[in-house]
């Protein structure tokens, strides 16, 4: 049914999945991807050069009969509108008329029957140009099959299509249908509906900004780098669901899958899920309270490792920190204005295309295949980073830890470098990296690092090669881990890697296989051996606690961001994220205000992790770094520097208990933050429980001047009055700057670590020690 070729004086450009954007679709692409049986979709056309094409036709072939040929429309005006919806590549070739977008609709055919079509481009003098065939198996829900449970987890498998029945099992009472979707041939997905009550609330499915309870949202499980402003785009979708009825649900899947929580209907929520070859999906069922449940989630995807004590003081970071005096500057103004650091996070350090070499350090090439060491790296006096090895013992010395940025792609450089020529010529000539369905590397589509070459974890040889670059940070220079950013650079679902699956099993996986080689690789050579090296990420997927600590990703110093931050941090934990924080009053952007400095950072002292940084700004003056001093001479408040203090010395007073609880999350995998409203439907959504005993009430809107909010049943103590509350009440209270309400359980006895005066906010050193047991009662 092919049509007859000629010399082509037309390029006609279709790939009916695109880049595979989870969200966006390119003008050459087909719309919907995967159409329904006797569903109309929509082909996108690009020919080049502009102006060229006269006429563009589909002809269409169903089961090899000639169907219609159906002329495609030139879309004059798509630009204009599809703008948001398209990558910078192509959205920059219309902008310079490199191509002329086309569409045309087709229908696809009844189920079990398949349509070939194929686009023909005609120019004004007769020449034609065709595009390869492209044929449509077309898919169509039925119910058929069976739900076996085994006691532990419920295993949903296709049986015959033909049958007509579903067997729903005693432990998924509000199971009501199970469908597959499939094109005769083959089961692509299933859909299983479940009972909605009227006043049940949802919680989890990874970090998520938008709200808590997710109750009327369709969201996908897809790990995405959305910059800033996520809505309801996630870095770290986790398919584990908890709800309000007393129930949780984790399905043991990796492949892409929604969540419709009564947003198409208010009784019912439905789980479509992307299966295997096998055709199978498993369903683990959870019984209990929030706590429990969440409790036997994580320790059925693993207990987190208690990360050591320094990881608990403040961070302090800034992307435009790119030498080593201005690190040695900010850390030492710190300390100057006895504001103690704990953690020092460097991203700016390396030559930005090996990410394994210091910036301006001078060397002589080795072999791709080598691995460096410090001797043999030279470091002018006058470049960026004079003596790294110095640099990070002096840090020690002062009682700061090191991190040091890194992302997982082999960069695509854009001038000549002889080392990194050399490790892509090795890296090619090994044939690492993940690969194309048909073996060609595979090229990131994201924008970012946009072209390189992605690192494939699950290849042990690669892997040791890639880390073994990396080796001497830790053990000669003597760093303490690794912020490991990124992760979201894989979207092709037929990508091969080396273990043998597909991007579409790995595309959520990755971040997680990727930090935690990272982490252990840390671990395993870290100069001190004491086992205490840390990675910092981003993205993340189901068994992500595995590998602490992770932060909620890139955003705006605003009000709206703040709150949205506290919401993922409280859903995170929800999914198995115990060790967690933010970038505190926002990292992006004009600086925050001081008030909503000293908000953001009073919250943050009950977090698991406290830490601030800021973007790159291109070294421009005034400095938006988010150091305390620079946040008061921006804004004139010289109050923010002794705030910013107090609340760093709070944070070392309550160290007993913080480390107390961060023992008792590793020990039992219950979450360290635990959100209210998963308790009582009363409390607004970001108030929570700081470990078990302390209640933590964030204030979250400008120019507050008094909390109103709820307490739960049981008497509550006021942390910095000793004031006591009766609870099953909303209260109010005054808005202090720098003390944001947190209440104490009535009867705890709280390790505190207080000096000489026996009062908060007092000096005293990081310690998780207690030497004062504050009695509530």
């Amino acid at each position: 049914m092919t049509l007859p070729s000629q010399a082509n004086v037309v390029h006609v450009l279709h790939e009916p999945h695109g880049s595979e954007h989870p969200y966006e679709f390119l003008p050459h692409e087909r719309f919907p991807r995967y159409p329904l049986a006797g569903e109309a979709f929509i082909i996108g056309i690009a020919t080049q050069p502009p102006g060229k094409a006269a006429h563009v036709t589909v002809h269409q072939w169903l089961n090899g009969v000639a169907q219609p040929i159906v002329a495609a429309v030139m879309q004059i005006d798509w630009q204009a509108r599809h703008e948001e919806g398209v990558g910078a590549e192509f959205l920059e070739r219309i902008e310079r008329r490199e191509q002329d977008i086309y569409q045309a609709s087709l229908t696809s055919p009844a189920f079990g029957e398949s349509l070939t079509y194929q686009i023909e481009a005609m120019s004004s003098t007769g020449e034609r140009a065709l595009s390869p065939e492209f044929i449509i198996a077309a898919e169509a829900w039925y119910t058929a099959g069976s739900a076996v449970f085994d006691g532990e987890h419920l295993t949903i498998t296709q049986n015959d299509p033909s049958a007509d029945k579903v067997l729903s099992p005693k432990a998924f009472p509000s199971l009501q249908q199970i469908e597959y979707l499939g094109d005769g041939k083959r089961v692509r997905r299933v859909r299983l509906t479940f009972t909605a009550h009227h006043d049940e609330a949802f919680f989890g499915l990874g970090e998520r900004f938008n709200t808590l309870n997710l109750r009327g949202k369709a969201l996908d499980v897809r790990c995405y780098e959305q910059y800033k402003n996520q809505g309801d785009r996630t870095y770290m979708p986790i398919p584990f669901l908890l709800s309000s009825a007393g129930y949780g649900i984790y399905v043991e899947s990796s492949r892409w899958m929604q969540f419709d929580l009564a947003a198409a209907s208010p009784n019912v929520w439905t789980l479509e899920a992307d299966v295997g070859e096998d055709g199978t999906l498993t369903l683990h069922p959870f019984i209990g309270d929030p706590v429990s449940i969440i409790r036997d989630y994580t320790r059925l995807t693993g207990l987190p490792p208690l990360p050591p004590l320094w990881a608990f003081g403040l961070w302090m970071s800034g992307n435009e920190w790119n030498t080593q005096a201005r690190v040695e500057r900010a850390v030492q103004t710190s300390l100057d204005l006895d504001i103690p650091p704990s953690v020092l996070v460097i991203e700016a350090w390396s030559d930005e295309t090996t990410f394994y070499i210091w910036n301006d350090a001078q060397y002589s090439p080795h072999p791709g295949k080598d691995r460096p060491h410090y001797t043999d790296f030279t470091f002018p006096e006058t470049g960026k980073w004079r003596d790294p090895k110095a640099m990070v013992t002096w840090l020690h010395e002062r009682g700061v830890r090191v991190l040091l940025w890194q992302v997982p792609v082999l960069k695509r450089a854009g001038a000549p470098h002889i080392q990194h020529d050399a490790d892509r010529a090795y890296y090619a000539e090994q044939g690492f990296g993940v690969r194309e369905a048909d073996g060609a590397p595979y090229l990131v589509r994201p924008f970012w690092f946009r072209g390189g070459w992605l690192w494939d974890v699950t290849n042990p040889t690669e892997r040791s090669w890639w880390l073994g670059k990396r080796q001497y940070l830790l053990d000669e220079i003597g760093i303490d881990g690794f912020k490991t950013d990124g992760g979201e650079h894989l979207w092709g679902s037929s990508t091969r890697f080396a273990d043998g699956r597909r991007g579409g099993e790995l595309w959520n996986e990755y971040p997680r296989h990727y930090t935690q080689a990272y982490y252990d690789f840390a671990n395993a050579h870290h100069l001190d051996g004491d086992g205490n090296a840390l990675t910092f990420s981003r993205a993340g997927f189901t068994g992500s606690q595995n590998a602490p600590l992770h932060w909620a990703g890139d955003e705006n110093s605003t009000w709206e961001a703040l709150r949205h931050s506290i919401i993922a941090g409280l859903s995170a934990a929800v999914s198995g994220i115990s060790f967690w924080g933010w970038d505190f009053g926002g990292f992006s952007g004009d600086i925050p205000s001081a008030e909503l400095y000293i908000r953001a950072a009073a919250m943050a002292a009950f977090c698991p992790v406290f830490q601030y940084h800021s973007e790159y700004n291109a070294h421009r003056e005034p400095s938006h770094d988010r150091t305390p001093w620079n946040i008061a001479d921006r804004t004139g408040d010289d109050r923010v520097v002794d705030r910013m203090r107090f609340l760093t010395y709070i944070r070392h007073n309550l160290m007993p208990y913080i480390w107390q609880e961060a023992s008792h999350c590793a020990q039992t995998g219950e979450p360290f933050m635990r959100a209210l409203r998963l308790f009582t439907s009363q409390a607004d959504e970001f108030q929570y429980f700081f470990g078990r005993d302390l209640l933590v009430c964030p204030i979250v809107e400008p120019g507050a001047t008094a909390w109103t909010g709820y307490l739960p049943p049981g008497k509550w103590h006021n942390l910095w009055t000793r004031a006591v509350y009766e609870g099953d009440e909303r209260i109010t209270l005054n808005a202090i700057a720098e003390k944001i309400p947190v209440f104490v359980r009535d009867g705890v006895e709280l390790p505190l670590h207080l000096g000489e005066a026996g009062i908060l906010g007092e000096r005293v050193p990081l310690s998780g020690d207690a030497n004062t047991y504050w009695k509530f009662e």
